[in-house]
């Protein structure tokens, strides 16, 4: 049974996806409850995977830290998920419960009561919450049999003693088939509907958070090259988290600050994801603030591109510096200009920088590594066979 925050079709979520499809074709009965409607339910369903709708599951939001308001919605919550969640355990009987994310407040105290091991997934940083953070890690410790960590940047966050007997590292795996060549036309349609046909392309696929993920880094990047390398566009592929449109509305606005609109290229949300991956040449994570383990490097990797990221969270554990790509410092749009420079003079360079990225996700990343740690897990925390 996994219990997770969103209902959208992004990095915690895909993960989601892809274990839990793995466990139904396993032989697995996989329930997964989720806050609200979205385009991850119709996917798990497809999968084979039950789904419930659970409106009331407190999730702690980052825009609510700090309002009183927010802490008290999120309590208020507390008391009718509990009994949801426990009715759910009680009906299905699950193995193992699996809250998929860090900050939903009630699946360990329920799993604790109906004496159910409980294993949590921390994918964050909690810079934002360094006060609340204290006592939560140790509300974690003691509803949790086992807390996976996505990257040994997120564990380092927990106090020694918990790492020492709760924690353990698992890097997100990523299906080897899910990055099969991409067919030709699908690239074609790509560059064509954005324009960008006989350009090179050096882009940054991910949420669109002002300040926080660096696409204004990025920006400012594109401004010193672009006079340098005319033939080159700079993608920025993805969209702001409903209610964030102002992220938006502000990089637009530098965007044309510096004249660069015709340099830069908003794709928004795209409907062939893969497809806009494979026509990128370099990929950037510019982020200003630390990834906990970015799934579009990996993804980026898988396709075989080189991968400019900043020398923060997990991001250090994923690049190889000047053998799969290249690490800069954050906030700092000269050295990512530098970075984007170097590869864009060099395209052998560029491809063996790819090649050695492929291998390395390969070699680390994997799906199957992942899955049979994970089993592992799930197994020693169950102590029984019926988990596949």
């Amino acid at each position: 049974m996994f219990v997770h925050s969103g209902s959208d079709l992004y990095g915690a979520s895909r993960s989601l996806w892809r274990l839990s499809h793995r466990l139904v074709r396993e032989g697995n009965a996989v329930l997964v409850v989720l806050p609200y409607e979205g385009p991850l339910r119709p996917e798990l369903e497809r999968s084979g995977v039950v789904v419930r709708i659970q409106t009331t599951l407190p999730v702690v939001e980052r825009a609510d830290h700090g309002a009183l308001w927010g802490l008290i919605k999120a309590l208020l919550c507390v008391p009718v998920s509990f009994f949801v969640l426990l009715s759910l355990m009680v009906h299905f009987k699950p193995h193992i419960v699996h809250t998929n994310t860090a900050l939903i407040l009630t699946p360990g105290m329920v799993a604790c009561i109906a004496r159910i091991p409980h294993v949590w997934h921390v994918r964050e940083f909690f810079e934002d919450f360094s006060q609340l953070w204290k006592w939560y890690q140790r509300y974690m410790q003691l509803l949790a049999d086992k807390i996976i960590c996505v990257s040994t940047a997120v564990a380092s966050q927990f106090h020694e003693e918990i790492r020492r007997r709760k924690v353990v590292v698992i890097h997100n795996g990523f299906p080897r088939e899910e990055f099969d060549p991409v067919e030709p036309e699908r690239v074609a349609a790509f560059r064509q509907k954005y324009g960008v046909d006989r350009h090179i392309l050096v882009g940054v696929v991910g949420r669109i958070k002002y300040g926080r993920k660096g696409q204004d880094v990025f920006v400012k990047a594109a401004a010193l090259l672009k006079d340098r390398f005319p033939e080159a566009r700079f993608l920025l592929i993805g969209s702001p988290f409903p209610g964030n449109e102002e992220h938006l509305k502000n990089l637009r606005v530098l965007i044309s600050e510096l004249g660069i609109e015709q340099s830069v290229v908003y794709t928004g949300d795209v409907e062939d994801i893969k497809a806009a991956c494979a026509a990128l040449d370099i990929s950037v994570l510019p982020s200003a603030r630390p990834e906990p383990f970015g799934g579009v490097v990996i993804e980026s990797m898988a396709f075989g591109k080189p991968v400019i990221g900043t020398r923060i969270g997990g991001t250090i554990e994923q690049v190889d510096d000047a053998r799969t790509g290249l690490l800069i410092e954050p906030n700092d749009p000269q050295a990512l200009a530098d970075a984007m420079e170097k590869l864009l003079k060099d395209p052998q360079g560029r491809m063996a920088m790819g090649k050695l990225g492929y291998e390395r996700f390969m070699s680390h990343f994997e799906f199957e590594e992942f899955f049979g740690k994970i089993m592992q897990l799930y197994r020693q925390q169950a102590h029984l066979g019926g988990v596949r």
